[in-house]
């Protein structure tokens, strides 16, 4: 059973990091109901960076509001002057917005409805359980909560330098990290627990709590 869950979970990580790290493609999850039924929440979504945009293609693009920067997901509308015209799919009376160029990530090629949910539960409950056996040998609380939180960004929405550098290769930098840790443990106690103490801070701090609460309300 352990094996089967090994498998499953390096088979996912690796498929989920050849797509995150490809040059032309990325990984979102949808959160809101914006572009519904299209895209239902919690859907998963591959854009390419380099598939030219039509009028009626769904993209990626980034939005800046007060200083911040997100990334939102709409249909295009209509293209003049190399301007974009995009609007939410459940928002008729909406004038939509207008988007530059520069601005635009890319085209949506692939949704696949509810794996958003699956991606992260597929990765962090075979590692885990995996996990389990490990903890239990040992004991100490260093190790079992850096490794749950070290698998909290595969799931859950980022900000900060996870989000600079992508879901999955920053879960993959805080993984190799417990891992690392571990190896040492035996020898290095304290500095296998310094480890495990940043990891665990690294990894809550690069979570998004308004983006949390804004999934909890839609």
């Amino acid at each position: 059973m352990r094996t089967q869950l090994l498998t499953i979970f390096l088979t996912t990580v690796i498929l989920l990091t050849f797509i995150s790290l490809a040059s032309d493609l990325r990984i979102y999850r949808i959160v809101s109901p914006s572009m519904e039924p299209s895209l239902p929440v919690g859907s998963l979504i591959i854009v390419s960076l380099t598939e030219p945009i039509e009028v009626g293609d769904i993209v990626a693009y980034e939005l800046e509001v007060s200083g911040r920067s997100y990334t939102l997901v709409h249909r295009v509308v209509d293209i003049r002057d190399n301007v974009y015209l995009i609007k939410a799919d459940v928002d008729d009376s909406s004038l939509g917005e207008i988007v530059k160029a520069e601005n635009i990530i890319g085209k949506v090629v692939l949704a696949i409805p509810f794996l958003g949910y699956l991606a992260g539960v597929i990765i962090a409950i075979p590692a885990i359980i995996i996990l389990i056996p490990l903890i239990a040998k040992k004991g100490g609380v260093g190790f079992p909560v850096a490794a749950f939180t070290s698998f909290l960004p595969s799931i859950l929405p980022l900000q900060g330098m996870a989000l600079s550098i992508g879901r999955i290769p920053f879960t993959l930098l805080m993984v190799s990290a417990v891992t690392i840790g571990r190896i040492i443990e035996l020898k290095e106690k304290d500095m296998a627990e310094i480890i495990y103490t940043l990891v665990t801070a690294v990894s809550i701090i690069n979570l998004s709590v308004v983006e949390m609460v804004r999934e909890i309300v839609h």
